[in-house]
């Protein structure tokens, strides 16, 4: 990104520190927001590992807001902390300023990259927080600034946190950026305009590279993931091979799931009208490489604010796809975004959109408030819903997901699950997200071999409040409980 006097998109918020690049020796990574920006966080961290800077730990309270774990062996300060920011929701702007504040009162360095430092988001007062050392939307060239005034070890070499110690269990792949929807609450084409597809393969050698050390989950993620292999959203030409939207994932899909090894696949976030027969019938002819879960955003079920919101499809239309992934998948998680209280949003509006998703039958629901987001044309509609009617509306959709959720939970229970080790627990026991993305404690004792991000096959014994139980099929039958080997390539 250029500005008018040609520079680059880097400024400094505020007077800019002088700060010799040796001190910058040590750094962590917080990030905000949807799975693309964690993994776009991730990439960063990996980038600034490998010019021999070293990852520190993250606070718990830090990790807690970013909604992360922290790594489990790192040092305990940081010379710089990176906040990589969200622009989705008022609230997710507030929170990075908050955690910004924070650390530049823990006497780090701070710089601020992702989507609400882009200038189109027009979040000012994240850029005018005094003593910030940069303001770089894209995280490259935010690394490079980093690195620059980093210490580079070149007898250490690329320091490489150990896997064991890196906070995701479940890996994510980030394989496409750039929207060019018109979604009138959005402000994501504005900070993300251009398309970009990941080559399959580079996707291929990604996915074998993660394998090799140790996941066994693998997370395809995309601002706008149906459109994989488009080339240019702003025009919508499309890759040669893609006849249309969402052909491109599919015949990447169908060429990752060949790759051999003991490993399986989760997609994103895909939009309803990007859910083809044919992806699913995919998922059904391979469900011991792809989970049988979709997360497809409602929004809300009311045809007029689907209506003003620019959402191209009907709430009919989308209970029609819900039917549709239940006929072909086993058992199958679908969950969904809900946005509450959309500029003149009804009474009867709402109660439309808990109609829908009682029909639908969602496992999980994720709601949030409206908040008008700078530039975007739902920032100007109205009336706007009154900020005690909004919270009541969102307290109920969430009462409603709780409800559904209990439900999905309940009628897993007998049945065989395929749990990603996430955790390990003092007592002996652990936790993990099975293939329909329930969380699942497996008590102790484990069979032997049982570790973080392997796949361990139980059965569910009962349901809790907000996970289920599964014992691990060794227990009982003295067998392999790993994860059953997948067809090989």
């Amino acid at each position: 990104m250029m500005n008018a006097a040609g520079a680059t998109g880097f400024r400094a918020c505020g007077p800019q520190p002088i700060i010799p690049a040796m001190l910058l020796r040590t750094f962590r990574v917080i990030s905000f927001g949807c799975k693309v920006n964690q993994a776009e966080g991730e990439g960063l961290a990996e980038r600034l590992r490998a010019a021999g800077m070293e990852e520190a730990a993250a606070g718990a309270a830090a990790c807690a807001a970013a909604g992360a774990a922290a790594p489990a062996a790192s040092p305990a300060a940081a010379d710089v902390v990176i906040i990589n920011t969200c622009a989705v929701t008022g609230e997710a702007a507030r929170q990075a300023r908050q955690a910004v504040r924070h650390a530049l009162r823990s006497g780090a360095a701070v710089a601020v990259t992702g989507c609400a430092a882009h200038p189109a988001a027009g979040d000012q007062a994240l850029r005018a927080i005094a003593g910030v050392l940069l303001v770089e939307p894209d995280k490259d060239r935010a690394a490079e600034r980093l690195i620059q005034r980093g210490a580079r070890n070149a007898e250490r070499g690329a320091n490489s946190t150990p896997h064991s110690a890196l906070p995701r269990a479940r890996a994510l792949l980030k394989i496409q950026d750039g929207c060019p929807a018109a979604c009138t609450y959005c402000i994501v084409p504005k900070v993300r305009p251009q398309a970009w597809s990941l080559p399959p393969d580079e996707a291929a050698a990604r996915i074998a590279r993660l394998v090799s050390d140790g996941y066994r989950e693998i997370v395809l993620c995309g601002i706008h993931l149906g459109l994989y292999g488009v080339r240019n959203a702003e025009c919508g030409v499309l890759n040669e091979g893609a006849a249309a939207p969402a052909a491109g994932l599919l015949h990447l899909v169908d060429r990752l799931i060949a790759l051999p090894g003991r490993w399986r696949l989760r997609l994103s976030s895909i939009e309803p009208m990007e859910v083809s027969d044919a992806l699913l019938a995919l998922m059904a002819a391979n469900p011991e490489r792809l989970c049988p879960h979709l997360h497809v955003p409602l929004q809300s079920g009311s045809g007029a604010v689907l209506a003003r919101m620019g959402r191209p499809y009907a709430a009919a239309g989308f209970l029609a796809l819900a039917e549709r992934i239940r006929r072909t998948l086993p058992r199958p998680a679908i969950t969904t975004d809900v946005l509450a209280g959309f500029p003149g949003e009804t009474d009867a509006d709402h109660r439309e959109t808990l109609r829908v998703c009682r029909e639908a039958a969602f496992s999980r629901i994720h709601v949030f408030p409206f908040s008008p987001r700078p530039g975007t044309a739902a920032a100007a509609m109205g009336p706007p819903v009154p900020p005690q009617v909004v919270r009541v509306r969102r307290r109920e959709v969430a009462a409603l997901g709780a409800e559904l959720a209990a439900r999905f939970r309940q009628a897993l229970v007998g049945s065989a699950a395929e749990v990603a080790i996430e955790r390990l627990l003092p007592d002996g026991s652990a936790e993990g997200t099975s293939e329909r993305y329930v969380r699942v404690r497996v008590p102790a004792p484990l069979p032997p071999g049982a570790a973080r991000r392997e796949i361990v096959a139980v059965r569910v014994v009962r349901a809790l409040a907000d996970r289920l139980e599964g014992e691990a099929k060794y227990a009982r039958e003295r067998r392999n409980y790993l994860h059953p080997p997948c067809r090989e390539a």
